[in-house]
Order: C-alpha cells, then structure tokens, then sequence
C-alpha cells in the first residue's frame, strides 16, 4: 500500500530542478496564482502567453502580448511542440478543440490522451487513482491499454513502482455480452504476461470486491489487488467521472489530476477539481518531466 499524500508530491516536486513551464488562458482563474507560487517554491520557471496576462505584476516572461487566448494559447503549444518548454499549462476549460489541437500539433506520445484523477480521501494516508474521468467517453480495446498505460506513467512519476490496478465492471465474471467484463479479463491477462511492466491489473472486479479483499475471498478471487488498489480503471468516462463527482461531493475528497499520454506533461482545467489543486497538478507534471 502507497503512503502518500498531496503534501508528499509537493515536497518531491521540490526536489528538482526548475522546470519552464508554458501558461495560456485567462488572467483571472486561480491557476494564475498557482504558478506563482510555485515560482516562488523553485518549482517552474513560467512564461505566459497571450493580453490576458499583460498587466500581471510580475518579473515572469511574457509573450505574445497583443494575442487573445485562443490564438495565444496556440502559438504556446507550437512553442511547446519546438522544444521551448517542460511543462504546458492552459487554464481555459478542457475541450475536445484543444485535444484536436494538440494532436495535431504531435504532441500526442501514443494514440490517445487521457486524464488521470488524483484522489486522497480524508484520514487517509495514500493516494489513489481513477482513469479515465475526463477525456474518452467509450474506449475501446486498443484505446484502453493506451489509457493504462498512460496512468501507469503518473503512478511513475509519483514513485509507485509496483502499482495495483483494478479494471472495474459491473460484474467480475467475464460475459460475453459485457464488453466491460471482456477487456478487463484481455488487460488482466496481459499483465500476467508481463506486458504492463511491473503493475499488476486484476479483472474484471466490480467495485465491492476491488475495495475489499475479504469480499474478493469470498467470490474466490485470489490477488494481491482487492483492498490495496492504486488505480482503479474504469470501463468508459460516465462510471469514471460519476464516481470522481461521488467522492468528492459526499467524502469531501481532494482532488487533482494531469493530461496523460502528451510529449509533455498537460496541466489542464478539469470541472472534477477546486482551484487549490493547481498547485499539486503543477507539482505533478514537474515530477511527470523525469
């Protein structure tokens, strides 16, 4: 079982080097002041981008003051696509515009992005995972071993060598009529073929016996998964971001998260957070650089 917590991811980000960090959006949205102070942490060396950051009292570097935020936010990730930068950060709300965009820019690493929730409950020390909340509404097959893939790359990041994951469905037996129960069983045997590194997926779990090992005992599941779940992978976008809203809403839990499967690491506005989580996403995607 991982012991973290955000405070944790903080004070690792810290630990490295200064990273540049391209920011577009608006001036006003609490991700402004997050930069900032993760400027004054050592955190990132920023440079925004565009006339909504023109009157920002700051010694940061500004560029493209005369553009508005989609054109400034466009010649950002044409930088960002250059080489000019570590880390991106866009705080206009996350769209299927900018996914095209930044496909089309090639800053895609394998076929798909994906966004990669992270969730600390309270009283509870650790950090737990669920992909995808955000961005692919019904992957299929393929799509969805990018998608793992993807999140096992923040559990990297984040130092978790030997993630646990379970691929949910409604059910953990395999039927033939539910796909869901079928691609968690293909991702599961995958895992035991070594294919996904070090983690270990099981499934397909519904979620009483992904949560609970005595409720995985006792359906005759046999894995080291149930009760000590890192990341819990999601058949398609609406259980995902269902569940995210669940957490949050009724357990009060905190949230973050970060854009996986770009060239570099994608801090992006998600509806899932509160505006206290830049800080940590920002923190994240500096550990994401490696």
């Amino acid at each position: 079982m991982n012991s973290l917590n955000f405070d944790d991811v903080l004070k690792a980000a810290a630990k490295k080097k200064p990273k540049t960090m391209m920011v577009s959006g608006q001036g006003s949205n609490p991700a402004v002041k997050a930069v900032l102070q993760a400027q004054e942490m050592g955190l990132v060396k920023p440079i925004f981008c565009g006339i909504e950051f023109s009157e920002l009292n700051s010694e940061s570097e500004l560029l493209f003051p005369g553009l508005n935020e989609i054109e400034a936010r466009r010649q950002a990730l044409e930088m960002v696509t250059n080489g000019a930068a570590d880390i991106f950060l866009d705080n206009i709300p996350l769209s299927f515009e900018f996914l095209g965009l930044i496909s089309d820019k090639g800053l895609v690493n394998g076929r798909i992005t994906s966004y990669v929730s992270i969730c600390q409950l309270p009283k509870e020390n650790r950090l737990t995972l669920l992909t995808d909340t955000l961005v692919n509404p019904a992957p299929e097959l393929t799509d969805k071993i990018t998608v793992l893939e993807n999140a096992i790359s923040v559990t990297d990041a984040l130092g978790i060598q030997e993630p646990k994951i379970a691929a949910l469905a409604p059910l953990e037996l395999v039927n033939p009529a539910i796909r869901s129960t079928v691609d968690a069983a293909v991702l599961s045997k995958m895992s035991q073929r070594g294919q996904f590194g070090k983690a270990t997926v099981e499934g397909p779990l519904a979620m009483d016996n992904a949560e609970s090992a005595a409720a995985a005992k006792h359906k005759g599941i046999q894995s080291p998964v149930p009760g000590d779940v890192d990341i819990y992978f999601f058949p398609d976008i609406e259980s995902a971001n269902i569940t995210a809203q669940f957490l949050s809403w009724v357990f009060r839990a905190r949230f973050a998260g970060i854009l996986a499967g770009a060239r570099v690491p994608m801090v992006v506005e998600s509806p899932l957070e509160q505006g206290d989580s830049w800080l940590v996403n920002i923190a994240l995607g500096v550990l994401m650089c490696g």
